[in-house]
């Protein structure tokens, strides 16, 4: 098993593990339950010109624009007009660590601030997204939100699928 198999393994299960406070197993100890998980955009990110490789002890890290971008959905609609990634490569490439902070507005003119961090592999990774947002939106702000991404093969697109979690 690959170490990139085990880290979104264990993402996954911090992810869909829950305890909530009120329930109680027949033994007495708390009974773990599964969040229902609710998709509530997707996006597709433009990515503009990747710097060099920048040498860091655990590899190497490298910086992306976020030139714009289209989210869509029942949940949340707008645009991203900017943002920068930056991505630590671990090792010879098993693993990355992706940070992402984007801004834009919704497509009622509401605007917001995306900061998304999280762990895959150089094509796919799934990150835990805090959304600034106020409006008839400000509920999200307060919600436990992740994303599964793909870059393009050109690596100039990336496809993101954002999910709410809520109690079953």
């Amino acid at each position: 098993m690959s170490l990139i198999q085990i880290l979104v393994g264990a993402l996954l299960a911090l992810l869909v593990s829950g305890l909530p406070a009120n329930s109680v197993s027949s033994n007495g100890s708390p009974a773990a339950t599964t969040p229902r998980l609710v998709r509530i955009f997707t996006a597709t990110i433009h990515l503009g010109e990747f710097s060099p490789p920048i040498p860091i002890p655990s590899g190497q890290r490298i910086v992306a624009k976020v030139n714009n971008g289209q989210l869509n959905g029942q949940g949340l609609n707008g645009t991203i007009q900017g943002g920068l990634s930056v991505v630590d490569i671990i090792g010879n490439g098993q693993a990355i660590v992706n940070n992402v902070r984007s801004y834009g507005t919704t497509s009622d003119g509401i605007p917001f601030l995306i900061d998304e961090s999280g762990i895959g592999s150089q094509t796919d990774d799934f990150a835990r997204l805090v959304l600034s947002i106020g409006g008839k939106y400000a509920h999200l702000a307060a919600q436990f939100l992740f994303t599964e991404a793909s870059l393009s093969s050109d690596r100039k697109t990336v496809s993101t699928t954002g999910y709410l979690t809520l109690d079953r």
